[in-house]
């Protein structure tokens, strides 16, 4: 009877015993099951681009069990705890075997940590001594009532001290040989199971032969056959010392103003992993190509440059650039050169181009690219990058070749607040803040805008009409918020009409449109369909180019972040030539089993448009007389050519400008056809007293004397249609001189207000007010 009593006694004492073990309070577990681990961050194939320390600056990251490599756990569970898998957190078998060793040898020779009790350690740091041993082994017993085996094994692995601030197996691979825990191999865990025993010591970063002999040791004792030469070179594949003894971590560091973003958008789930949509490959591909070509710039001060790339499809990030390098301290490399603002130059044109075809102008139209001042109270004259003027340039040249003067003409037209409206509708925010700050230049791009901007609006043109929004997460990834992380700080809709996103496509595509402005340009000759723009800022700072197939949007910026001027000259050719290369290399990887050259960059054709046979120079359905011929695309119901002359329904009349063998232009064009000595005449010859106006300058026109150029050699143009051939000048009332036979006068600048009239012998007669300051 007393027998079975003690039995119920002691089995009820034992269950009492586990029942505190496992119930009682115990917030230093709770505290250490909860800390914060490191962020992995990886590119849309599994690759990693950077691991973030945990929150308290450690380098610690988690891996599941499952992730490590069942040869690295048994190396270092049999290095440690060989019986593991049977005692209750503490092992009598080893205590009684260590007090026998220390008691033979007179001193401490070994200990009988168990795994759990080490982990007890880590959750509750306890004192030397005897009672500190007790608290641990208590520790121990209450981790075992707890947790299964599973977990404890994992929370060790996961926290294991190597020194160096690095916690855990998984961070401690990643920093000595860079690579994630995964692809850890028995040689390697071998090297490391010896590491916490004596980090200073052990660590092969920091002591190889120390390490090395320890962990040969540690081989022949486990009989894990491991030779000498090949743990030699896995201690060589160790992270080396660099400057001042300190250890180079192997982890790594890609496209850090990508993470940096990533991080700061504030979206990422408490995941320790997330998949990001960058291509590390084509990353470093694009790294290399901007690498090398400003290499050829540094003595031009362009020291820095910016490349994004984006999927069309999808607005997925696959490449994000910020700058040369981060660590530049010199040319300040942490800047974001995607985010930064700068002048775009001609990098605008495309969306006024567009604006002006949903506005009812169509490619045909003729725009005049002949010296113009444009502007309200202060005068504004452009002037192309080659110096030349073309004359009657169709729309569809003007954009191609990337023509000032027809730009700022259009802009004139359209309105500058439509144009910027139309810009803040495509997600331009910095126009936005400067809103009706702008004026005729911004047609040239003297507005600041970011590398951003432009790339999600030019993106709408192979996208009929909708920019992308940016996305940096994977579905799935590891975003908090859906199941990928957008950056899309502008509320954009559809602004630009399908109709306008093809065409436009279509125009920066033609390249026999572009030779005008550009010649051959082999930059842009790509083996498959493509559409492309860059720009120059003033004075070459900065340099621009956009290009863009059907599946991609690649944007490429190159200047300095010091707002130094540039030396020499420096052209759009270069980040042209990068924007091309990187899109090969997107067409060759992307788009296997497609149909050899690809899809047009435009994608289909939009319903509702028709080719017609035009007239290449005057842009009008080409006529009898008309010697060139070409074939355009055309939106019947917004054809401006019909209102311009006369026609319904979209139906332009025959060309009037080709007459038998005579071809007559518009009068405008009069300064322009003598200076340049062509063919053909314009309506207003001959002196008519009522067909007679000053085209240049405009009334109440104001200029200003540059104070870098002497102010003798400074002038304007004063330019008539309409009068004689003995057209005389007359400013402020006194003669001034005679018009040139194209009906031209250069008069010197002088301060002041003044008027200038012009008359004729056929008593034709035309003035003009203006202002020199």
């Amino acid at each position: 009877m007393r027998g079975r009593f003690a039995l119920v006694l002691l089995c009820a004492s034992v269950v009492a015993v586990f029942l505190i073990l496992r119930f009682s309070p115990y917030p230093e577990l709770d505290a250490y099951v909860s800390r914060s681990y490191g962020l992995v961050i990886n590119d849309r194939n599994g690759v990693t681009l950077r691991v973030v320390p945990a929150g308290d600056g450690v380098k610690r990251e988690w891996a599941g069990l499952e992730k490590i490599p069942a040869g690295a756990v048994q190396v270092l569970i049999r290095a440690e705890d060989r019986r593991f898998y049977v005692h209750p957190g503490v092992d009598l078998i080893a205590i009684a075997g260590s007090a026998y060793r220390n008691i033979r040898s007179g001193k401490v020779v070994s200990g009988a940590s168990t795994i759990t009790m080490q982990l007890a350690r880590l959750v509750r740091p306890h004192g030397k001594g005897l009672k500190g041993k007790i608290l641990e082994a208590s520790d121990a017993l209450r981790l075992e009532a707890r947790l299964s085996k599973k977990n404890i094994l994992e929370l060790w692995l996961n926290g294991i001290p190597f020194g160096s601030n690095i916690e855990g197996l998984p961070a401690m691979t990643r920093a000595r040989f860079g690579r994630p825990v995964a692809q850890l191999d028995d040689v390697r865990s071998a090297l490391l199971a010896a590491a916490p025993r004596r980090p200073a010591l052990y660590d092969p970063a920091l002591n190889r032969e120390a390490a090395v002999r320890e962990a040969l040791i540690l081989s022949r004792r486990l009989k894990l056959a491991f030779t000498e030469a090949e743990l030699w070179n896995a201690a060589g594949e160790a992270a080396p010392l660099g400057d001042r003894n300190t250890v180079l971590d192997r982890a790594p560091f890609h496209a850090p103003h990508f993470t940096e973003r990533l991080l700061n958008t504030g979206e990422i789930a408490p995941s320790p992993v997330i998949r990001t949509t960058l291509d590390l490959g084509l990353q470093e591909y694009a790294e290399k190509l901007l690498q090398y070509e400003l290499a050829s710039l540094a003595d031009n001060r362009v020291s820095n440059g910016a490349i994004l790339v984006v999927e069309n499809s999808t607005g997925a990030v696959r490449v994000y650039a910020g700058s040369l390098s981060w660590f530049d301290d010199e040319h300040s490399g942490k800047i974001d050169g995607v985010r930064i603002r700068n002048q775009p130059g001609s990098c605008l044109k495309p969306f006024l181009y567009a604006l002006a075809l949903d506005q009812g102008f169509s490619p045909a139209d003729i725009l005049p690219d002949i010296p113009s001042v444009f502007g309200g109270s202060e005068a504004y004259i452009p002037s192309n990058f080659n110096r030349r003027f073309n004359g009657p340039v169709r729309f569809r040249v003007a954009l191609a070749s990337s023509l000032n003067i027809p730009a700022v003409y259009l802009l004139e037209r359209l309105g500058v607040r439509a144009f910027e409206e139309y810009l803040v509708s495509l997600g331009f925010d910095s126009i936005a803040s400067r809103m009706g700050g702008h004026g005729a230049g911004l047609a040239l791009g003297n507005a600041e805008v970011s590398l951003e901007e432009l790339v999600r609006a030019f993106s709408a043109f192979p996208r009929g009409g909708l920019p992308a929004s940016l996305v940096f997460i994977e579905e799935g990834g590891g975003s908090s918020n859906t199941n990928t992380v957008q950056i899309n700080d502008s509320n954009t809709t559809r602004a630009m009409s399908p109709y306008a996103a093809w065409l436009i496509a279509d125009m920066l595509s033609d390249r026999g449109s572009r030779f005008t402005g550009f010649g051959p340009a082999p930059a842009l000759a790509t083996e498959f369909p493509a559409m492309f723009k860059t720009g120059t800022a003033n004075q070459y700072q900065h340099i621009w180019a956009l290009g863009a197939t059907r599946r991609f949007t690649v944007g490429v910026w190159m200047g300095n972040f010091s707002g130094d001027t540039v030396i020499g000259r420096t052209g759009s050719s270069i980040p042209a030539r990068i924007a091309s290369q990187l899109l090969a290399a997107l067409e060759e990887r992307e788009g296997q089993g497609r149909p050899p050259g690809g899809e047009e960059a435009g994608g289909s054709l939009p319903a509702g448009i028709e080719e017609r046979e035009i007239c290449s120079l005057s842009g009008m359905r080409a006529g009898p007389y008309c010697p060139g011929k070409l074939r355009e695309w055309f939106r019947p119901a917004f054809s401006r050519g019909a209102v311009r002359d006369g026609a319904d329904d979209g139906q332009q009349r025959y060309c009037s400008w080709h007459r038998g063998r005579e071809t007559v232009y518009p009068r405008e064009y009069r300064a322009w056809l003598a200076e340049r000595r062509r063919a053909g005449r314009t309506e207003a010859d001959g002196g008519l007293s009522g067909g007679a106006y000053i085209r240049l300058p405009v009334e109440g026109a104001v200029f200003y004397l540059d104070p870098s150029q002497r102010g003798d050699a400074q002038a304007i143009r004063i330019e008539a249609a309409g009068f004689g051939a003995e057209g005389f000048v007359y400013v402020d009332g006194a003669l001034a001189g005679r018009l040139n036979s194209a009906g031209v006068f250069v008069l010197p600048l002088t301060r002041g207000r003044h008027q200038a009239f012009i008359e004729d012998d056929y008593g034709a007669r035309a003035g003009v007010r203006f202002e020199v300051r």
